[in-house]
């Protein structure tokens, strides 16, 4: 499938934005480990939200022609072995 230019910097748009709230919510995870707090429920649907953000997106951007980059692909993994491990 071709999409136009536009629709193509809107599916890297949206993969870049669920990534860093994805990445947001690492920071918030390994804050309340250092400190050996629990997650709210709140927090955790923002975690499994921003999971299921990232997974969905690069379904959208991959299906778009596009090629993810190596730092990208790392988060990505990350946000998949979380899903794939129950964590959403």
């Amino acid at each position: 499938m071709t999409l136009s230019p536009r629709d193509q910097l809107a599916a890297t748009d949206r993969l870049r934005r669920a990534l860093l709230a994805f990445q947001s919510a690492q920071v918030l995870v390994l804050t309340h480990q250092r400190q050996r707090k629990a997650l709210s429920p709140a927090e955790m649907e923002t975690l499994r939200d921003s999971v299921a953000e990232v997974v969905t997106a690069f379904q959208a951007f991959s299906a778009a022609g596009l090629v993810i980059g190596t730092d990208d692909r790392r988060l990505l993994a990350q946000a998949q072995r979380y899903l794939a491990e129950g964590g959403a």
